[in-house]
Order: C-alpha cells, then sequence, then structure tokens
C-alpha cells in the first residue's frame, strides 16, 4: 500500500507543477467600431455609444473603463493598432488614420479605474475631396 501511495503522491505532485498551456482568447472587439480591439481588463461603458451618420461616412464615440494600467493600455493600443493598418498622426498623440477614417483615444488614468475614450469620424481630406467633386 506505502509504494502506492508514494506514487500517487508523487504523480499528483508533478501534475501540479507541470506547465500549463495558456488557453489563447481571441481579442475583444468593440462592435460599434468593427475592428477596434478592447484591452483586457477594459468593459465598455453601457449607454456612451453615440454615432453620427454624415455624408463622408460615420462619426462614432464609444468609452471604456476598468482597472489597467496606463502604460499597458497604450502599449496595447500602440501594437494592436498598427498591426490592424492604423497609421500614427505625425504631431498629434493617440491620432491614427485609416483609408478615409481618423481615430482618436484619449486616456485618463483615474483613481480606482483607466477611462478610455474612442472617436471615429472621416478624414477631413476624404470630406473636402468630396466637396470639391460635388461642385466641380
Amino acid at each position: 500500500m506505502r509504494p502506492f501511495l508514494l506514487s500517487l503522491f508523487f504523480s499528483l505532485t508533478i501534475a501540479n507543477f507541470s506547465p500549463v498551456q495558456a488557453e489563447f482568447q481571441a481579442p475583444t472587439y468593440v462592435q460599434i467600431l468593427s475592428d477596434i480591439p478592447l484591452a483586457d481588463g477594459l468593459s465598455l461603458e453601457e449607454g456612451t455609444d453615440t454615432v453620427f451618420d454624415v455624408p463622408e461616412g460615420k462619426i462614432v464615440e464609444v468609452n471604456a473603463f476598468g482597472a489597467l494600467d496606463l502604460q499597458e493600455a497604450q502599449d496595447f493600443y500602440k501594437e494592436s493598432l498598427a498591426a490592424l493598418g492604423w497609421q500614427p498622426i505625425s504631431g498629434k498623440q493617440w491620432h491614427y488614420k485609416r483609408g478615409d477614417e481618423l481615430l482618436e483615444i484619449s486616456f485618463e488614468d483615474g483613481e480606482d479605474d483607466l477611462q478610455v475614450k474612442f472617436r471615429l469620424t472621416p478624414s477631413a481630406s476624404s470630406a473636402s475631396s468630396k466637396e470639391n467633386s460635388c461642385s466641380q
């Protein structure tokens, strides 16, 4: 009986210390913004999303919050947005352009949580080019 108990003890001990594969979790996306990921630890603020249809496209505003470190959130968005084709706009921190869209992100580090605000708008160049084509 004693050898059985010893082998059971060692097998359970080894099982507890064996590396566990981390489950792959696909990122959560801000649905209203379609392909903007939501950093782990952030949740959307219900009732804060706003959508305006304008001739040049859509204006969308969404707020998120969570107990996330400011630097972690900023690093996440720097990497994620670049991978999704968003190009930083020179001279404007947290302003990005992709195609005919502009994305602004603002971070407010509060006492208890981090607030992240997203604003998606048509780019000014696409709006002015449409105006010019209409006026000719």
